[in-house]
This record gives C-alpha cells, sequence and structure tokens, in this order.
C-alpha cells in the first residue's frame, strides 16, 4: 500500500512540475521553459548574464518562432522579435498598458504611481497630455530659438575647453591636455538643455567649475539609474524582496539615483515657491512653473472637495516624477549616443574623414554646424542613424502590458501579459538590412538623400520616446561639431570599442578617456 502510495505521489509531482516548466496560456506563442523563482529569466541569465536579451536571438531561432512566450518571475511575457509584430504592437492601444502596479517602480516615487514612464492609467493620459504640449511649446520637440542658443553656447564652451584647455580644477577631471573623457564631457550640453524647458534655466561654465560639475554629477547619477536594472527590468522587479540585500540586485542605485535627480527638482519648486512672482501669469517660459501654475487654479477650483479627479492628478509630487522621468532620459541617452559615434569614428577613419570633407564643404571652418544644416549633410545624419541602429540603447524598448485580452496575428495574448518589442532584433535583421553586422552608413542614403529610416530607436506609436525630436537634434548638433573641430583616437588600455558597454536599463558605452587633435 506504501508504494502505491508513493508512486501516485511521485506521478502526481512529476506531472505538476512538468505542467509548471512547459505551461503556458492556450493558444500563446511557442515559449521557454521555467524554473521557480525567476521563471525563465534563469534561462536568459544563462546565454548572457550581463545581456540577457541577447538570448533571446537563440530562442527565436530555436523555437522558429518570431513571437516567443515565456515567464519573467510569475507574469506571462511575450517578446516580438521581427518588424510587423513590434509594428503591430507599438500601434495598438491594446498594448499601451505598462507595469506601473510593480513595487520597485513605485519605490521610486514614495510608494506612489507617478511620473511618464512606467505608468499607463487616465492619469497618466493626462499628465502626459499636459507635459507634452506645454513642453513642445517650450522647444521640446519643435524649433524654439531660445533654447537653439542655449546649445550653441553649450557647444562654444565644448571646443573652448578642448582646444584652449581647462580653466579650473573641475574641468580637468574631464580634459587633460589631448585627452577628453566620454560621456563627462558632454554632461553640461544635455543637462542644461533639458533644464532649460523645465526651469528657464542655464548653469554656466564659471571660473570654480561649481556649476558645470553640479550637473555632470547629476548624470553620473542618472547613468547610476540606468545601471540599477537590465533591459528585462531585473531581477528585483520579479522578486521586489531583493531590495533588502542593498545594492546587490542594484535597488540602492535604482532608488538614490532617482532620489538625487528629484531632490534638484524639488530645489528649484521650493525656490519658485517662495518667489510668488516667479509664478505670475505673464511668465511662460519653463515646464516647472506653467504647471505649478496650473495646479494652483485646478486645486483653488477643487476647494474642499478632496475627491476632485484633477486635483489628485495635480501635485508637486507627479511634477517632480515627470520631471525626473524627462530628465534622467535626457542626461543619460543623449550623451550616451553622441559617445557611440565618437567611438565609432575612432573605429572607422575612413568614416570619419568622409563626414569631415562633407561638413567643411557645406559648412566651413567659420561657424558650428546648426539644425538647418542636417539634410544638407546626409553623411553625417546617415553615421548617426547606422550608429543608432548598431547600437540600441534600449534593445528591448520599454515593457508593455496587455490592457485586455487580444490577438496578435494568430496567437492569443492574455489580458496582464508583458510584450517586449526586440529594437535589438529589427536593427539586426538581415531581411531588412541585407548585412546588419557591417557598419555602413551608405544604406541610408539613396541619391545623394536620406531614405526611409525602417530603424526604431526611439520606439514607435503612442508610447514613442517624447524626447525624440529634442534627442535627434542634440545628437546632431554635438557630433556634427566635435567632428568639425577635432580628430580622435583610441587611446591603449581604455574601454574605446562599440562593443565596450554597460549593462542596465538601457545599454550605455563605457565611459573612456580619448584622445583627440584639433583640426584648425
Amino acid at each position: 500500500m506504501f508504494v502505491v502510495l508513493l508512486a501516485i505521489i511521485i506521478v502526481l509531482l512529476t506531472y505538476l512540475t512538468w505542467n509548471f516548466v512547459t505551461g503556458k496560456p492556450k493558444n500563446s506563442p511557442p515559449g521557454i521553459i521555467r524554473l521557480p523563482l525567476w521563471g525563465s529569466y534563469w534561462f536568459l541569465l544563462w546565454g548572457n548574464y550581463y545581456f540577457p536579451h541577447q538570448t533571446v536571438a537563440y530562442y527565436v531561432k530555436k523555437l522558429k518562432s518570431k513571437i516567443i512566450g515565456c515567464y519573467f518571475g510569475n507574469a506571462y511575457t511575450v517578446i516580438v522579435n521581427d518588424y510587423a509584430s513590434v509594428k503591430e504592437v507599438l500601434t495598438r492601444k491594446e498594448f499601451d498598458g505598462r507595469g506601473g502596479e510593480n513595487y520597485i517602480f513605485q519605490a521610486r516615487a514614495n510608494g506612489k504611481k507617478l511620473g511618464m514612464f512606467f505608468n499607463d492609467d487616465y492619469e497618466w493620459k493626462q499628465q502626459r497630455r499636459f507635459a507634452l504640449h506645454n513642453m513642445r511649446n517650450l522647444g521640446f520637440g519643435r524649433r524654439h530659438a531660445q533654447l537653439e542658443s542655449v546649445l550653441a553656447e553649450e557647444l562654444e564652451v565644448l571646443v573652448d575647453t578642448m582646444k584652449n584647455g581647462p580653466i579650473n580644477d573641475k574641468e580637468k577631471q574631464v580634459v587633460d591636455k589631448d585627452r577628453v573623457l566620454f560621456p563627462d564631457i558632454l554632461s553640461p550640453i544635455s543637462a542644461n538643455y533639458i533644464w532649460a524647458v523645465m526651469a528657464n534655466k542655464r548653469l554656466p561654465r564659471t571660473e570654480t567649475g561649481e556649476e558645470h560639475e553640479s550637473l555632470r554629477e547629476l548624470c553620473k547619477w542618472a547613468r547610476t539609474f540606468q545601471r540599477g536594472g537590465d533591459v528585462t527590468g531585473g531581477a528585483k522587479t520579479m522578486t521586489p524582496w531583493l531590495r533588502y540585500f542593498g545594492n546587490l540586485f542594484g535597488y540602492t542605485d535604482f532608488i538614490n539615483g532617482t532620489r538625487a535627480i528629484a531632490n534638484f527638482v524639488e530645489d528649484f519648486i521650493d525656490e519658485l515657491n517662495d518667489s510668488n512672482e516667479s509664478l505670475s501669469e505673464e511668465i511662460n517660459d519653463a515646464f516647472i512653473p506653467t504647471y505649478l501654475r496650473e495646479m494652483k487654479k485646478i486645486h483653488a477650483k477643487a476647494g474642499n472637495n478632496s475627491e476632485d479627479i484633477d486635483a489628485k492628478m495635480f501635485s508637486t509630487e507627479q511634477l517632480v516624477m515627470i520631471c525626473t522621468d524627462f530628465m534622467f532620459a535626457a542626461m543619460s541617452a543623449t550623451p550616451g549616443v553622441a559617445t557611440n559615434c565618437i567611438k565609432y569614428m575612432i573605429h572607422y577613419p575612413e568614416v570619419m574623414k568622409r563626414v569631415q570633407e562633407e561638413i567643411d564643404s557645406v559648412v566651413g571652418p567659420n561657424r558650428l554646424p546648426a539644425w538647418d544644416d542636417r539634410y544638407r549633410l546626409p553623411f553625417t545624419e546617415a553615421v548617426i542613424r547606422e550608429v543608432m541602429r548598431m547600437e540600441t540603447l534600449a534593445p528591448l524598448s520599454v515593457g508593455h502590458r496587455c490592457t485586455e485580452t487580444t490577438q496578435l496575428f494568430e496567437y492569443t495574448i492574455p489580458e496582464g501579459t508583458l510584450v517586449f518589442p526586440n529594437l535589438s532584433a529589427i536593427h539586426s535583421d538581415p531581411d531588412l538590412w541585407g548585412d546588419p553586422e557591417n557598419f555602413r552608413p551608405d544604406r541610408f542614403i539613396k541619391n545623394g538623400k536620406i531614405v526611409k529610416d525602417l530603424t526604431l530607436p526611439f520606439g514607435f506609436g503612442r508610447r514613442v520616446c517624447p524626447a525624440e525630436t529634442y534627442s535627434r537634434f542634440i545628437v546632431f548638433e554635438i557630433f556634427a561639431t566635435l567632428i568639425q573641430n577635432f580628430d580622435f583616437e583610441s587611446l591603449k588600455g581604455q574601454p574605446s570599442r562599440p562593443q565596450d558597454k554597460t549593462p542596465g536599463f538601457a545599454v550605455q558605452p563605457k565611459s573612456c578617456w580619448i584622445k583627440f587633435k584639433s583640426r584648425r
């Protein structure tokens, strides 16, 4: 009797184990098996611990499907890996959700669902609409003379610092004779530009160097935040109790990076609140005072009604997290892309020479390149696009969440499923590019003009990165200015190869010293 009972238990346990390991929703895509705790994430880590998204290509080939399923922890997840399915996911409202209920994403915002990137409810839609409408009017997505002059001043400072050398000890930490530290040298440019949008403030270069150093520190904190996980979100999003292990799984970096930028924003808000004149109706030159004025109106209208929806939505906490989200992206991604561009020029000097020749013939030596020059410099633009294709900063974009059960081609995607668009897969798809492994900027040019761009480095659809126009503008100006004025070479022992990367929510180039020589 005991033997029979034991046999039944073994069979039952075997069945339950097999069902757990291989089970998946009905009519779902072919999937990666799972194990307890982290689900299929174990197998992605096994393939590439630092860049687990790179393991996905192996399973796409093994499962013979461009759409594959897996489990991140207990969350059923679908990863789409070809252009058609990625565009489908990014353009359909059923996939517009985010994982904002996750404890980790709320922990960075005092336990609340705040900010732009990780939320998806009605409040997020209203806040996003208000933020983008006002920020675009202030230059965050369209031409704006005042902000373009801010960028021009920053670029002149950059060129002067590199040509004539540091003027204080702080600058000596990023420029040392004929060596320059990337991306740190670019930090004041991206930080000052986004801060001009938010606060109509610019921290200038000074004799002491304190202002620019504070911006470099902010950008370091932004990169610290990015290192707090990987492109899947990381183990701590699947098992939030890992936060009790400090920074072993990146939790401390994730929180401290957020708080550093949030504190910077809060200090400025306190200054504004202490000055009623700064919030007068006549002043409409920055996002933060614009938001505070709107908040003041809404709260006055709501009076003592604690249930007023608009009054709940507009809060100082919400404002801080909106600014923090935009700022950490701008202060980490933009210098990162520009640094990648310089690294590629080091290893493709013949391409760098072609860019210089084009800029010399169109712009000349007596002024810096401007945004109006972009389409008059097709090869320069093509180089930037090719670098962004080769080096996808957000390989799996930001995870989406299916808000209702729906069909994705022949598969059923249940409500609540996490969906990751594999942007790096479409950027390396031979069916799209022919020779995706080769660095070939000319693929973006036909008859001397830029052709239709199939890359999606900023995503697409309603969840497209709102900073796309801003980012392309800044990267073009930085790259064209640097190549116009300097030649670049690698330094022995420095991580200057394109494959020298730092893992995180976004994949960033490693900081490195690069040798430069003035062309004039």
